[in-house]
């Protein structure tokens, strides 16, 4: 997209061109036919690219090589209409009174399509070919414009090199933000994971929460809390050590996320031995549902830590309501933690939900 970008200016400058170098001198009272036949064409091809750019994003999500074919195709157009307008003005000696200021034209166009097409060197250099070629072949031929050839060859060859060496210097510093933003995104993906469960972290529920918050409270849907806390994790720790009570919590983290399908729900690590699941669009009932699934997940399977078995079980909080102007984001997590403790002091190893708390 950034080819399109550096060539929008051309297209309007194409628009216009020929009647402002025909203007100046008349020449569109002199040669009606040909002034308007030059001008109606490039400014036709500057209608169909802005109708090109209008339709881009639908057309590039079709066929991005369809998409190329099309600036290739209509970018060259306007070449070679000029490619003949330029050709013309050497060899025809009706085009001599704007002789002068087409040399001119010559030069600012072509420096000008090297920097817009310059993501494509290869276009760049097609599109220069094409539009200085022929004036040169027109020069040489004609012993009377040689000076006007050999001036126009040593420019193409000069801003050829200069493009394919900015083109080089282009794709470096192209390549080189492609590999900054790659490693923006993996220290934002790290920042956002829980180094020890590989599960997201609370910085990022925090974030996601207030999100989906503000989602449920426009649309008025359920969203839906579990508060998990590990059963006895100290007497893991004092038994077997922190490396065991590490051991337990990434399994714990992964039985969780095993029991989560839908993309829209968010579990993470709310804090030490304590995870959480957020269901949008989740009511109480459907919430209980998920959470003794989860329940009866890390109930019936245990944690290996060497060749240990150790059984695993949780207490799990569920609240769930509809958010609106009268409730605040953390009186969800409040019920949800209130129903979780109603778990630990009813026994343990259940699933309590705000509505029986």
């Amino acid at each position: 997209m950034d080819l399109l970008r550096r060539s929008m200016t051309g297209i309007f400058v194409y628009a216009v061109l020929l009647p402002a170098v025909f203007w100046p001198f008349d020449f569109h009272l002199t040669e009606p036919e040909l002034s308007r036949t030059f001008a109606l064409s490039m400014f036709g091809i500057s209608i169909i690219r802005l109708v090109h750019w209008f339709f881009t994003d639908r057309l590039y999500r079709y066929s991005p090589a369809l998409w190329r074919n099309c600036f290739t195709i209509f970018s060259l157009g306007h070449a070679s209409v000029l490619s003949l307008f330029f050709a013309m003005a050497m060899f025809d000696e009706r085009f001599e009174p704007i002789l002068h200021i087409t040399m001119l034209a010559i030069g600012g166009i072509a420096s000008s399509a090297i920097v817009a097409l310059m993501p494509r060197i290869s276009l760049a250099l097609c599109n220069l070919i094409i539009l200085l070629v022929p004036s040169i072949a027109a020069g040489f031929y004609l012993e009377n414009k040689m000076p006007y050839a050999i001036m126009l060859l040593v420019y193409v060859s000069f801003i050829g090199l200069m493009g394919f060496r900015a083109s080089k210097e282009y794709q470096r510093s192209f390549e080189i933000e492609t590999q900054l933003d790659k490693q923006k995104k993996v220290l934002e993906q790290l920042n956002k994971i829980d180094a020890l469960t590989g599960i997201n972290n609370r910085g990022y529920f925090n974030i996601e929460f207030e999100n989906q918050w503000q989602l449920a409270s426009r649309n008025e849907y359920p969203l839906a809390l579990l508060l998990i806390d590990i059963d006895h994790f100290k007497r893991f720790n004092d038994d077997h050590g922190h490396l065991c009570g590490d051991a337990c919590l990434v399994h714990v983290a992964s039985l969780i996320s095993q029991q989560i399908n839908r993309k829209t729900d968010v579990v993470a690590r709310f804090g030490g031995e304590e995870f959480v699941v957020l269901l949008p669009s989740c009511n109480i009932r459907e919430a209980e549902k998920v959470a003794e699934k989860i329940r009866s997940a890390i109930e019936a399977n245990p944690c290996m830590y060497g060749e240990e078995k150790l059984s695993v079980t949780a207490s799990l909080g569920v609240a769930s309501l509809v958010p609106n102007a009268d409730t605040e984001s953390h009186m969800l997590i409040e019920t949800a933690d209130k129903a979780m403790y109603s778990a630990k002091s009813a026994g343990r190893n259940l699933v309590v939900s705000a509505a029986s708390a």
